[in-house]
């Protein structure tokens, strides 16, 4: 009987005694790096805007596309409305015949205007070279507005005012006013 006894209380004391996993908190670190992607397209007034065209009788468009730029840029938020990042890629602009690479810097400001929601301003200062035109390069400026979503993989529109720095044949410099679409990669 004794031994019966013993035998439970042994058994009782095992099934009591479990090992207990700690909960496992999913608390991520705010990750203080991003990448973005930019694709726009330079925007010029048309010269016939508002002439109807006698074959389809349409009225002409006021503003015509006149290329497409790319760019890729990586940088740092040392807090959650500000970025700072290095940036660079390549233009085409149709009416004047030219490719550019622009490499440059860049101050993002973005406050939050709601929960789904941010605006910003970017300023860029760099370099902008020619690509196959022989030591035609200068200094590259741009600024940027417009909306985005705040969340990992946001989406954005902005418009931008470049300006390369250099001209082609006359003195006037070569610059450029965008639509585009921007993606932040976090």
């Amino acid at each position: 009987m004794r031994v019966y006894v013993l035998l439970s209380i042994l058994f009782f004391c095992c099934l009591g005694y479990s090992q207990e996993t700690p909960k496992q908190t999913d608390v991520k670190e705010p990750r203080h790096s991003y990448a973005k992607l930019d694709f726009s397209v330079p925007i010029k007034a048309n010269q016939y805007a508002g002439e109807i065209d006698p074959y389809t009788g349409e009225s002409e468009y006021w503003f015509l596309p006149d290329g497409i730029n790319a760019r890729f840029g990586f940088g740092v938020k040392p807090v959650d409305w500000i970025g700072i990042g290095a940036n660079l890629g390549i233009d085409w602009k149709g009416s004047k015949c030219l490719v550019v690479a622009p490499v440059f810097g860049s101050l993002k400001i973005c406050p939050r205007g709601g929960m789904d929601l941010r605006y910003f301003v970017e300023a860029g200062f760099g370099r902008s070279f020619a690509l196959g035109k022989d030591k035609l390069a200068g200094y590259f400026k741009k600024i940027s507005l417009g909306i985005e979503e705040p969340d990992n993989g946001g989406i954005g529109l902005y418009i931008e005012l470049c300006q390369y720095g250099f001209s082609k044949i006359t003195d006037e410099k070569i610059g450029s006013f965008c639509l585009g679409l921007t993606y932040n990669f976090k």
